[in-house]
């Protein structure tokens, strides 16, 4: 098979195609990187290089308006802001056609648009930062008290997401990967016809913006909303959460119709894992997932502060090893 570029190698999996091996990115928290490069001053292509990741990119996200704390190193949403409809003039939303909001993107693109990797924008379409500006507590509320805030949230942040994305797609990246939890390990945060008729038209709104491959993630378990999900058309769903979802299921039941991202266990295995298990895990994932292409491999959500450097290098070792198609997984 002729080797690919990392672009050529992540555009190839996320069109269902089979490239020439299972591509590999994710997201990693900023001192753990620096322990994997030994050193603070380096580049993001430095890291992909290191890691033999396949995608850099940058982060695109509206504002939020809430309450933020710092626990154990980790920056963590613990309310929000917006809780009734006096509380809407402190959701001030930068302007999404001025030129200067796109500066540092732009500058990402002259400098790495060459590279050979895929370069990424990471969005939201709305959902996730509703939630987390109103807090769920709030949201839920307000969902019977006041269902027209709940609506103008949203209209608001799908509009905004809308013009960045119409702008985004003018500027030479490759692909989006767009954050919106929806679910629990058990469950969806909310029924399916809450999301049905509450979210989904306006993540529609903003989606259908898209003019590029694109994933969706959230975490949870995202099986009573999946068909649903389908039809906003992203190109890859992240991260298939172990023990909320069945990822050799849903291969065999949507792998025709879109690309699987992660489902390496981050709360066990490269966390408490040791080296010998990631490896064996990246395996096992390969053999449920990578037939025929349509897989990238990540963690099952990202790679915060917490996880062990020694997991994560195993984890890029081991998509070496057991990722070359066509596949030998027994090796």
């Amino acid at each position: 098979m002729t080797i690919m570029n990392s672009r050529e190698r992540l555009l190839t999996a996320m069109r269902l195609g089979q490239p020439d091996r299972v591509p590999f990115f994710d997201a990693i928290d900023k001192s753990i990187q620096m322990q994997v490069m030994g050193k603070k001053d380096f580049t993001c292509v430095d890291l992909a290089q290191k890691l033999g990741m396949d995608a850099i990119g940058f982060d695109f996200f509206p504002p939020l308006f809430c309450v933020r704390k710092e626990i154990d190193g980790i920056d963590h949403v613990v309310d929000g802001l917006i809780k009734k409809a006096e509380d809407l003039h402190l959701m001030k939303l930068p302007d999404p056609d001025n030129k200067e909001l796109y500066s540092e993107a732009e500058s990402f693109i002259d400098k790495y648009g060459k590279s050979g990797y895929a370069i990424y924008a990471r969005i939201r379409l709305g959902a996730s930062p509703t939630l987390l500006s109103m807090g769920l507590d709030g949201f839920s509320y307000a969902l019977y008290d006041n269902p027209d805030l709940v609506h103008e949230i949203l209209d608001k942040y799908s509009n905004w997401s809308k013009r960045v994305i119409e702008n985004l797609n003018e500027i030479g990246i490759d692909f989006y990967w767009s954050c919106d939890d929806l679910a629990y390990k058990t469950g969806p945060m909310f029924s399916p016809q809450v999301f049905r008729d509450v979210f989904l038209p306006y993540m529609k709104r903003a989606a259908d913006a898209i003019k590029l491959p694109w994933i969706f993630h959230s975490d949870g378990n995202l099986m009573p909303l999946i068909e649903d999900l389908l039809s906003l058309k992203m190109s890859c769903l992240h991260p298939i959460e172990p023990g909320a979802m069945d990822i050799e299921q849903v291969k065999k039941t949507y792998g025709n119709k879109i690309c699987l991202m992660g489902n390496i266990d981050l709360h066990y295995t490269l966390t408490q894992g040791t080296p010998d298990e990631v490896d064996e895990e990246v395996k096992l994932r390969i053999n449920q997932a990578g037939t025929g292409g349509g897989y990238i491999l990540s963690s099952a959500n990202s790679i915060p502060n917490y996880v062990k450097v020694e997991n994560l290098l195993a984890m890029a070792e081991a998509v070496k090893k057991y990722g070359k198609y066509p596949l030998d997984i027994d090796q």
